[in-house]
C-alpha cells in the first residue's frame, strides 16, 4: 500500500514538474488556476481510477491463491472474497493520493 502511495505520487510529481512550463504558458495566456486545477485532476484520475480496478483484481487473484493454499494445508474452509474494509481503504487511497500529489506542487 505505501509503495502504491509512493508509486502514485512520484508519478503524479514527475508530470507536473515536467509540464511546469506549459502549466505556466497557459496561466500566462489567460488560462484560469481553476481550470488549471480541474485539467490536472482529471489527468491524475486517469492515472488513478485505472490503476486501482487493476490492483483490486489483482489483489483478489492473489487472495484466491493464497488463502486456498494456506487453508488447503490446514484443512480450513472460509470464504475466498475480499473484505470491504479492505476494499474501501485501497479505493480511498487510491483515489485520494493523486489528488494529494497533484496538490501540493500546484499551491
Amino acid at each position: 500500500m505505501i509503495l502504491t502511495g509512493i508509486l502514485l505520487y512520484s508519478l503524479m510529481l514527475s508530470d507536473v514538474d515536467s509540464k511546469t512550463y506549459e502549466y505556466g504558458m497557459l496561466r500566462a495566456l489567460g488560462f484560469k488556476s481553476s481550470h488549471l486545477i480541474g485539467m490536472i485532476s482529471i489527468q491524475s484520475f486517469i492515472f488513478s481510477v485505472p490503476g486501482v480496478a487493476l490492483g483490486l483484481i489483482v489483489a483478489w487473484i492473489f487472495n484466491v491463491l493464497f488463502r486456498l493454499v494456506i487453508f488447503n494445508l490446514a484443512q480450513n474452509a472460509a470464504s475466498f472474497a475480499l473484505s470491504t474494509a479492505s476494499i474501501w481503504l485501497g479505493v480511498s487511497f487510491g483515489l485520494i493520493m493523486p489528488l494529494l500529489s497533484i496538490l501540493i506542487p500546484i499551491k
